[in-house]
């Protein structure tokens, strides 16, 4: 027994595991919520961090490169200014002083180089060269001078340049990429150069100005304006060339951003960057916040301490629930008890609160009657449907008698038997294929056959001045439709429409459109103002009650197919009358074969 009732209250359509799943689903979308709110706030405080770090680190850098700028100009200013230098590349090789003049270079040198400093070349036109620390250089004069570098120089001879080199000038720098700075050295007054300076910066030196600054996390780089990584914290990437970074600092520089959350290589990065004009570079530091956080043990210990807490409040969340709900598990399988055993006349529940015993007592009580009052209830609905349309029904047979045998005993007053014979043959063929059959729906083409018959009772009345056609589509022959649907409206036509004329014409044209049958009946008698049509469809009877058989065709339609079908009038005097009734398609299996042949219906006089 027990064991039943725990296997109930973990059915999954139990209160117990519904009560649960919501409260659970709630603690776990507030504790990731919890938890993602944590970890938004730590990676927002630590990248936050981690950036004010980087934007020092790049100030740093700055500073250590215009430190190096000075010195830089210091050397290519006093080579510019050295009579010595200017006489030695402008005069010949076999000049005698030139020994003189070498040593007073290298005095004056050593006013301005530092004791560990970069490769320092002089090349005049004249052919001239001098290469600091014992080193020479990679490549003849005349291909120096002619370099694109030299050349740039030579354009702007009043401005020291920075250009970035796959490979040195000199033996030294040959073998790496280098940073070279160099000016041309002109005649006093003149733009004409008789020499170029030349400070190389090997990779190594640029190196150095990112020691001790760079992590795995942080990669530091210099960056010219056509994207060649000038030198890197990550020497690999030196001498290469990143346009989709390039782009990125240009964006930025035009915004006037300094920093920027960005996708480099398809991985989210955080760039800051500063520009070293002096240098003609940018100063750029990628940041990659994910591989940051990974590393970060804060994440982690968060992560536990919310696992912990949210499994805590689940198990007590669980044993709460457990305890509310287990009155009510066995107040539930008392009841699966007596659909199977039957009905005590009392239902006790071992424990639970006040609202449980209550619960066993309504339960009781209402058990006993449930079943007799659907029983009832769906028998009294049937019994009232059915009524309804019996009634309808009723409503218009005997209005349709009433003026058939009206029609008989004008024949028989006229003293014309063979017609009346005809007329109660007629009359009695119709009974029997309306009232006495117990159907409510026949097909169309039935129907038809029903309007014909009355239409030959009537014509013996009128004569041959009202002219009927009636016109049946092959699609709409076997269509079901509710029987005497048609023959009130046809019934007002021969009554009401043609007062005051001699001769007149009634068509019915039934067919299918789409999802529906129209059945539209058309007269061109006397008609009538629009208000007075939608108050006979209303319900609203005139003096001659000629407006029931309207009324209950409508009702009848929208009690047996819903309001979506019905009747329509249209009418305007001296242009006749239109009725269109509206039905659902409904196909009769038996006659589905007369649907191929072609059927139109035709009675006139």
């Amino acid at each position: 027994m027990k064991i039943s009732k725990r296997i109930h209250m973990i059915y999954p359509g139990s209160l117990f595991m519904k009560i649960a799943c919501v409260v659970v689903i709630g603690v776990l979308i507030v504790s990731t919520f919890t938890l993602g709110a944590a970890f938004r706030l730590t990676r927002n405080g630590y990248v936050e961090t981690m950036s004010r770090s980087n934007k020092q680190i790049l100030t740093m850098v700055k500073s250590k490169m215009e430190t190096a700028n000075d010195k830089v100009t210091d050397v290519i200013l006093t080579i510019n200014n050295n009579w010595a230098f200017s006489q030695y590349l402008r005069s010949d090789q076999d000049n005698p002083k030139t020994f003189s003049w070498v040593y007073d270079m290298l005095k004056e040198l050593d006013t301005v180089k530092p004791d560990m400093f970069y490769d320092i070349a002089v090349v005049g036109t004249n052919g001239q060269s001098y290469v600091s620390n014992q080193t020479s250089l990679s490549m003849p004069v005349e291909e120096l001078l002619k370099n694109k570098i030299t050349q740039d120089a030579r354009e702007q001879p009043n401005r020291i340049l920075y250009r970035f080199v796959k490979n040195g000038i000199t033996q030294r720098s040959k073998d790496s990429s280098a940073l070279i700075a160099l000016k041309a050295l002109t005649y006093p007054g003149t733009k004409n150069a008789y020499g170029f300076a030349y400070v190389v910066i090997k990779q190594q030196d640029l190196c150095a100005f990112f020691d001790n600054l760079s992590n795995s996390t942080n990669n530091l780089m210099m960056l010219d304006e056509s994207g060649n990584i000038v030198s890197s914290s990550n020497e690999e990437m030196a001498g290469q060339k990143d346009e989709e970074l390039a782009k990125i600092i240009q964006d930025m520089n035009a915004k006037k951003e300094t920093g920027r959350y960005a996708y480099l290589q398809h991985k989210p990065v955080f760039v800051l960057t500063c520009t070293v004009s002096r240098w003609n570079l940018y100063l750029v530091s990628v940041f990659d916040y994910t591989q940051a956080l990974n590393e970060f043990n804060g994440s982690v210990y968060i992560l536990v301490i919310c696992s912990i807490i949210t499994g805590l409040v689940l198990i007590a969340v669980f044993l709460f629930i457990r305890q509310i709900t287990k009155p009510i598990n066995q107040l539930v399988h008392t009841m699966e008890k007596v659909t199977k055993e039957g009905l005590p006349d009392h239902i006790a529940v071992v424990g639970g609160g006040n609202e449980v015993q209550k619960l066993s007592s309504a339960f009781s009580i209402m058990i006993d009657h449930l079943n007799d009052y659907v029983h009832q209830l769906i028998q009294l609905e049937k019994d009232k449907r059915r009524m309804e349309i019996h009634t309808l029904q009723m409503q218009i047979n005997p209005h349709f008698i009433y003026n058939t045998l009206t029609s008989i005993k004008w024949l028989i007053w006229k003293k014309d038997s063979e017609k009346a014979v005809q007329s109660i043959d007629t009359f009695t063929l119709l009974l029997r294929n309306t009232i006495s059959d117990s159907q409510k729906f026949i097909p169309a083409l039935e129907e038809v056959e029903n309007l014909n018959n009355y239409i030959f009772l009537q014509k013996i009345r009128f004569g041959q001045k009202i002219q009927t056609d009636i016109f049946l589509s092959p699609a709409a022959a076997d269509c079901l439709m509710p029987k005497l649907l048609l023959q009130p409206f046809l019934e007002n036509s021969f009554f009401h429409a043609f007062t005051n004329q001699q001769q007149g014409v009634i068509s019915l044209f039934i067919d299918c459109h789409g999802e529906n049958m129209i059945c539209e009946l058309i007269d061109d008698g006397v008609g009538m103002m629009q208000s007075k049509a939608d108050e006979l469809l209303a319900g609203q009877p005139d003096e001659d009650s000629r407006s029931i058989g309207i009324r209950n065709v409508n009702a009848r339609i929208h009690l047996l197919f819903g309001e979506k079908y019905g009747v329509k009038i249209f009418s305007e005097p001296g242009q006749g009358t239109s009725v269109r009734t509206t039905l659902p398609i409904i196909r009769s299996n038996n006659n589905a074969d007369e649907n191929k042949e072609s059927t139109n219906i035709q009675n006139k006089s």
